[in-house]
């Protein structure tokens, strides 16, 4: 009898921590977060449900010649408010959930481009002051701008600018380029800076007028190859040229360059960094043949096993197109833009949402009208970014 009691409350005990914790872990597994797209609608934007279609309208006035777009981490709308009485637009942050402005005023005006640290805490962005352009880096948690480069070749007739902000694989560098107007175009010049040090190394092609920059960097980020042309242009009336340029390696943090090729008139392509850390690229030459009819009727035949033949196409290298689609953060869910012709000859647009046709045959949920995407400023902003693990399939 003894047993049979302990047995009973043992049961008892084991089933009421099985209710009191099954239910929450059940609704964790079955109920995930609905990913939200973003679209505008006239002068509103407009917060759209994913999963069931409900819309909130955020409590701001836009206009189509702003811009947006969402922070890497989700948290903030970052609005280029068009400017323009200073040449750019004026950048701010909008807290989406909590629907205000992070600043009362913008954090700068007159920006030309930015771009967000990956843990999403700071914004290297660009100004121009009419004659210069201005790196400055702007902390979100303390509000602090700080200037942190700046062009000084400028005047009144050519300006100085930045442009190209892009971020090395590790964020560990930030490349841009720091041109200067002339005539008919600008000399572009390749800077690289270590975000930590703010130190800087600058690099330029023999002729750097048009000239365009696009490092392949090694796997610590301590290297990157690079093909530099002669020239890009043979004159500003001709933007032809029959330079091909060769590879190059440089010392990310002194600038220092290694020549790797000396065959300007061929051509380098796969340039690239092995596994093991080794330099590989494909140098592609050009041989032109001439022959008369007696000649090509007796080239000698070449046995099959003698053929040099291509290797095998690799399968994991193959990619499937999702053009015209908007993935959302669960992948099983798409966004996309329907045209539809009317009796009258003019076109309605609808957004739709339903299953991403890359998993399954597409069936749409639910359709929102929207503006032309194409001729009403920025009409779609896209999913909001989540880190939430959504199960594929």
């Amino acid at each position: 009898m003894f047993f049979q009691v302990r047995w009973c409350w043992s049961s008892i005990l084991l089933v009421s921590i099985y209710l009191l914790f099954a239910p929450r872990f059940a609704a964790a597994q079955d109920k995930p977060p609905a990913p939200q797209f973003l679209y505008r609608s006239e002068n509103h934007l407009v917060l759209l449900d994913g999963y069931a279609g409900k819309t909130k309208t955020l409590s701001i006035d836009v206009t189509e010649k702003d811009r947006f777009v969402w922070s890497p981490d989700g948290q903030y709308l970052v609005a280029q408010l068009y400017d323009g009485q200073n040449n750019g637009y004026c950048l701010n942050l909008y807290d989406v959930d909590k629907q205000i402005w992070t600043r009362d005023k913008p954090i700068s005006c007159a920006v030309q481009e930015y771009i967000f640290t990956k843990d999403a805490s700071q914004i290297y962005y660009s100004t121009n002051d009419k004659t210069n352009g201005i790196l400055w880096k702007y902390n979100l948690k303390n509000q602090t701008n700080r200037n942190i480069y700046q062009t000084d070749n400028g005047n009144d007739h050519y300006q100085d600018g930045i442009s190209d902000l892009k971020w090395s694989p590790t964020g560990d560098y930030l490349t841009f380029n720091d041109y200067h107007w002339i005539m008919g175009g600008t000399l572009n010049f390749l800077i690289v800076m270590n975000v930590e040090s703010e130190k800087y190394s600058s690099l330029s092609a023999r002729d750097p007028y048009y000239a365009s920059y696009y490092p392949v960097w090694s796997g610590d980020d301590h290297w990157f190859l690079i093909i530099l042309q002669d020239e890009y242009v043979t004159s500003g009336t001709f933007p032809e040229t029959n330079h091909l340029g060769d590879v190059y390696l440089v010392n990310t943090d002194t600038g220092k360059t290694y020549r790797l090729t000396h065959t300007p008139a061929a051509s380098e392509v796969d340039v690239h960094w092995t596994d093991d850390g080794k330099i590989a690229f494909t140098e592609v030459t050009e041989k032109k043949f001439t022959y008369t009819l007696d000649q090509a009727m007796n080239i000698e035949v070449v046995p099959s096993d003698k053929i040099i033949t291509p290797e095998p196409a690799d399968p994991g290298s193959v990619t499937y197109s999702t053009a015209g689609e908007f993935i959302s953060p669960d992948p099983n869910l798409a966004a996309w833009v329907e045209k539809t012709q009317q009796a009258d000859k003019t076109y309605k647009f609808a957004l739709n949402i339903g299953d991403s046709p890359f998993y399954s045959t597409s069936v749409i949920k639910f359709s929102i009208p929207i503006s032309d995407p194409e001729q009403s400023g920025t009409i779609l902003i896209g999913w909001r970014p989540s880190d939430y693990p959504y199960p594929q399939g």
